[in-house]
């Protein structure tokens, strides 16, 4: 898989996570530090295990179809 399409997709996602009001979770950390740390933890993961990634993407593929009624099927995950 292409690295810079995946961080864009990665990065789209995370940013949609983020909130104007950023408040302080109980950790300590505002929501957006902590979707930020989320992010690097998970752009960090996916160069190290990118054939773990793609299993990843395959299941994430599978559910939406399920959950979206074109599929019958619960996918697993190996």
């Amino acid at each position: 898989m292409d690295q810079d399409k995946i961080n864009q997709v990665v990065s789209l996602f995370f940013s949609s996570l983020k909130s104007a009001d950023d408040k302080l979770l109980e950790t300590g950390l505002t929501q957006n530090t902590t979707v930020d740390l989320l992010h690097q933890a998970t752009i960090q993961l996916i160069q190290d295990h990118p054939k773990r990634f793609e299993q990843y993407i395959r299941f994430f593929e599978m559910g939406c179809m399920y959950l979206q009624n074109d599929s019958e099927e619960v996918p697993n995950f190996e």
